[in-house]
């Protein structure tokens, strides 16, 4: 199968190659596609500066809005799955896991999703962002950058493993009026309206609404926990993984000041439950989520600015789970973080930069729920699993970005961030990147990382299965990376990545005094492996074509085993091919091997498998005023799983789904 799907891949290229000949230059299409490469080749998110990815010291992926639209994604997996070394699975809640070089946890804590720079963790009982932000859609994403790698040393807590930076439209990247629309498999609908404009006063605003909504995939369930037990169950049957959300951002400008923000309602249903029961529409996750920050820079001179900031973060979760067919358990809290941010940028020279700031935030959880009772609807107060929780944090950090030789940057910064319910902690932060001959750049960097402990692991009562711990303390990750960039012809850029990475003071439930689980500082973990990138962009006739591929090998080991779960290579392989300056295509082939398990579990690997997507895509039609796409995903409707944890191996894996569509259009006025 694999042979035939790269074959088949090769073979659409070839038969295009006369529609690439015929395709005329056009000099709009030269102006866009030279815009394009210069927005992939600059990253901020690296460093806090604007640098260009081949100098930078970190691994970094830019994915433009021009790459969204030719892949045709739905949402931010669908961008985040092209990207080396990160894979995406299934959870039973119906959250969507980012696998990062081999290490995977059930919240993704350990990866930083930002929006426009501003942190998204605001979930403080349990960490990470998967719960609002997996779905995203990507109509307003301007770009996003995804930096692999520790990034504490400028970001502070859980930029462990990588940092997701997702940048929007602006007023300017507006300039009018834009909507879409798109329909899909699984009863799938989106709907966007964006407005944007600039005043002569040196005013602007920018404003986007999204709407979607989904059946989910309804995978198959044979069985569950009941069923096994021989109590009544619903099973055999299938996930009830609905999802619908709404979202409002916002960016007002006047001068040098800035408000912006966004604020997202997601409900969703669940792909088989928090206490493994197949569960029905009695089943709801029910989240708010929003962000408000007022900003501005100050010029105090030339080479000397400041960034200031005061930003409110809010999000509550109201859960009600099914745990039997008459039994029902609802759940609930609100988190708030209120801070601010002052940093220092100092042109030194057109040589070196440095920047240093200071950060302070207050964080809080109330407003608990936890409720028992056999009607959903009348459901009846019980014994709290948490408790309201205040935290205060401050932070410090400077960075020095120097070339000393025009061929030659290094990077040198820390951080030290200090919290009132477990201390301090320090990341520093140092690499080069050297291009010894002209077109070949060697990279180095060394840095570290922590992952604060959430409000639950420290609190967590009256579970039956596992306590909080007050005494925890973060998790730490040191990693080491090398590279080599290389641009050996015109069009083409390769790059090659070792990492080594060494987590210790892991947070997990261990066996403590008592008949129940605690959550403790327990172990270590190795990840290393390799990241090879290629991608040739067509020149010519071919101007708007390019074919790319990456391919991850990666080892992950806690207590000299493999992690389970995890796979130990990925690839993806993609083209594009232009046929003129309107019309493109797209083919996509991920490639995943084969899922080890736990050594305590009897079950065969999960089986690797390749999946193959295509696309279409119509730009700048009806005097450039219309776009629209329509794409097929799992063409060949391959049928694949996502591995089940352990305690679930009587229901076997994670069915995921076959072969779906998508087809959007996209108006500007």
């Amino acid at each position: 199968m694999i042979k035939y799907l790269y074959t088949l891949l090769v073979g659409v290229l070839v038969l295009n190659s006369s529609a690439f000949a015929a395709a005329a230059s056009n000099d709009d299409l030269e102006k866009e596609l030279a815009y394009l490469a210069a927005e992939r080749q600059v990253v901020i998110t690296a460093s806090k500066i604007e640098e260009h990815v081949d100098k930078t010291i970190a691994t970094t992926t830019v994915i433009t809005q021009s790459d969204i639209q030719q892949i045709g994604a739905r949402n931010l997996l669908d961008v985040l799955r092209l990207v080396p070394g990160i894979g995406i699975t299934q959870t039973q809640m119906g959250w969507r896991e980012i696998e990062v070089r081999g290490v995977k946890t059930l919240t993704s804590e350990k990866v930083q999703i930002m929006l426009n720079g501003h942190p998204l963790d605001h979930n403080l009982q349990n960490a990470g962002s998967g719960w609002v932000y997996d779905d995203l859609p990507v109509d307003t994403i301007k770009r996003v950058e995804v930096v692999r790698g520790p990034s504490s040393a400028l970001y502070g807590a859980n930029a462990f493993l990588a940092v997701i930076n997702i940048i929007t439209q602006n007023a300017k990247d507006l300039n009018g009026v834009q909507t879409s629309a798109g329909w899909g498999s699984f009863d799938t609908q989106q709907y966007r309206a964006s407005w944007g404009k600039q005043f002569d006063n040196s005013a602007e605003a920018a404003l986007h609404f999204n709407f979607t909504d989904t059946n989910g995939i309804n995978s198959p369930i044979p069985a569950d926990s009941l069923s096994v037990q021989g109590q009544p169950s619903s099973a055999p049957g299938r996930s009830q993984l609905t999802e619908g959300r709404y979202d409002l951002e916002w960016q007002l400008g006047y001068q040098d000041f800035k408000l912006d923000g966004r604020y997202i309602n997601k409900k969703a249903g669940t792909f088989f439950g928090a206490a493994s029961v197949l569960s029905d529409d009695r089943t709801q996750q029910d989240y708010n989520d929003y962000f408000l920050r007022l900003s501005r820079t100050w010029k105090i001179q030339d080479k000397f600015t400041v960034d200031t900031q005061i930003f409110h973060d809010f999000y509550s979760a109201d859960n009600r789970w099914q745990l039997a067919p008459t039994q029902f358990f609802r759940t609930g809290f609100q988190d708030t973080r209120t801070g601010g941010e002052i940093q220092a940028n100092y042109h030194i020279s057109d040589t070196q930069t440095v920047i240093s700031g200071f950060s302070y935030a207050k964080e809080q959880q109330g407003n608990l729920i936890d409720e028992l009772g056999g009607d959903p609807e009348h459901l009846m107060p019980t014994l709290s699993s948490s408790e309201e929780r205040t935290r205060r944090r401050w932070g410090i950090y400077i960075e020095d970005v120097w070339d000393p030789l025009k061929n030659l940057r290094m990077t040198l910064g820390a951080r030290y961030d200090r919290y009132s319910d477990f201390g301090g902690t320090f990341n520093p932060r140092m690499g080069f990147n050297w291009e010894f001959i002209k077109n070949y750049s060697l990279k180095f960097s060394y840095g570290t990382a922590y992952r604060a402990p959430a409000f639950g692991e420290l609190s967590l009562v009256n579970n039956p299965v596992v306590s909080g711990n007050p005494m925890l303390k973060p998790e730490e990750v040191k990693t080491f990376e090398t590279g080599i960039i290389a641009h050996p012809v015109a069009g083409l850029t390769t790059q090659a990545t070792y990492y080594h990475s060494a987590i210790n003071q892991i947070i997990s439930p261990v066996s403590g005094q008592t008949t129940i689980l605690q959550y403790a500082n327990n172990g270590s973990l190795i990840s290393e492996g390799v990241e090879l990138e290629t991608r040739y962009d067509f020149g010519g006739n071919l101007q708007g074509s390019y074919i790319s591929a990456n391919h991850v090998l990666q080892h992950s080991t806690q207590l000299s085993q493999q992690l389970a779960d995890v796979p130990r290579h990925r690839t993806n392989l993609t083209a594009n091919w232009a046929f003129d300056n309107t019309w493109s295509s797209f083919a996509h082939i991920l490639i995943k091997g084969n899922t080890l398990r736990n050594p305590s579990d009897t079950r065969n690997n999960v089986p690797g498998y390749a999946l193959f997507d295509v696309g279409l895509l119509g730009k700048n039609m009806f005097g450039q005023k219309v776009d629209i796409s329509f794409n097929v995903y799992n063409l060949l409707d391959k049928r694949y799983y996502d591995p089940a944890p352990t305690s679930l191996n009587f229901i076997g894996d994670y069915q995921m789904a076959g072969r779906a569509f998508f087809g959007h259009v996209s108006l500007k006025f």
